[in-house]
């Protein structure tokens, strides 16, 4: 991460070239592992590898354009059986950035998603929007994990330590008298860096009835009549030295998931999830553990943990190895899900 939050926002987007260069930066990752797991056996795995440019163009009066545009590619092939089919879209946006704050238009992670604090096992069996350890949470079972298309995002610049971001979504395909300008919004606070010191944020997602039904119409049976739908998340951690600690709860109201008979299944309840890591040397150990409960009657509640090593062979380059155990309460299979990966994680 940046320095501080607002470097966070811009973050994930367009922060390092509005402050540095106008000519085009390249970046990316490549993240591939051996991967075994109880239910699917073993296989070789690419974790949300990724390529894509960014970058800037003074326009004079204190004024930059900036732009981002990233793409999540599939080292291990596994998804299709050609090239295009291996190629998904990630963040991508255009704007304006100044004493004001940044415009960005486009489509890009929520402001709740990137409020979260910083994942330890980011982008692997335990990431925290992989629904095998957050229990499915939220819109699409990723628990306000969302990447948002038709985006209007605003970016605060910093007081005192803390920013504001607020993005709305557009309504695509909509029409009629009673059309807005957004169906959806996402909004967060947040103090401090997540690279050292205290660091802390509250984020809060509301999707708008008319997008509930038009994703309760894809369903098998079409549902219809849904009510907005709520996500709101708090997350605080502590860096420093080699520490890094930090714990999210959030809480989810009305949401909807599809089922494996493609059922649109509403979700309303709560996670929290806790994380520690010490860094010492090359080695870094860390470890997660992850409660959901759900609201509904007899639904099944559960937990998961994950326990893991990184090892920097680099400065861009580290091994890891990773552990993850979901209860049967939360994958309903009558036993517990376990996932082991071996991989090796290159930054550019």
């Amino acid at each position: 991460m940046k320095k501080n939050v607002i470097a966070l926002a811009i973050a994930s987007a367009v922060a390092a070239p509005v402050a540095m260069a106008d000519a085009p930066t390249l970046f990316g990752q490549l993240n591939a592992g051996i991967e075994s797991t109880t239910d699917k056996g073993t296989t070789v795995n690419s974790y949300a590898s990724r390529v894509g440019v960014k970058g800037s163009e003074d326009l004079g009066n204190g004024l930059k354009a900036v732009y981002h545009l990233e793409w999540q590619i599939d080292v291990a092939g596994g998804k299709g059986a050609t090239a295009s089919e291996d190629l998904g879209a990630r963040n991508a946006v255009v704007g304006v950035a100044g004493g004001f704050g940044t415009v960005l238009l486009g489509r890009h992670d929520t402001p709740l998603k990137m409020s979260q604090a910083k994942d330890l096992f980011n982008d692997g069996v335990a990431d925290m929007g992989k629904s095998n350890i957050t229990g499915g949470l939220g819109m699409l079972g990723k628990g306000g994990e969302v990447r948002a298309a038709n985006v209007i995002a605003y970016v605060s610049p910093s007081f005192a330590g803390i920013s504001l971001v607020a993005a709305g979504v557009s309504p695509e395909g909509v029409t009629g008298e009673d059309v807005k300008l957004t169906d959806a919004y996402s909004v967060a606070l947040m103090y401090g860096s997540q690279k050292e010191g205290l660091y802390l944020s509250a984020a809060y997602n509301n999707y708008g009835s008319d997008m509930m039904n038009a994703l309760g119409a894809t369903a098998t049976p079409a549902v219809t009549g849904l009510d907005d739908a709520t996500e709101m998340r708090i997350s605080a951690q502590y860096a420093a030295g080699g520490l890094i600690a930090n714990v999210t709860y959030q809480d989810f109201q009305d949401t909807g998931t599809f089922n494996d008979a493609d059922e649109l299944v509403a979700t309303e309840g709560s996670n929290i999830q806790a994380q520690v890591g010490y860094k010492m040397g090359k080695l870094m150990p860390k470890l997660k553990y992850s409660t959901t409960d759900f609201d509904a009657a007899g639904a099944d509640d559960g937990s998961a943990y994950a326990i893991g090593l990184d090892y920097a062979l680099g400065k861009k380059t580290k091994g890891y190895i990773e552990y993850m155990n979901s209860d049967s309460d939360m994958n309903g299979s009558g036993d517990d899900i376990t996932s082991t990966v071996v991989g090796l994680l290159h930054k550019f």
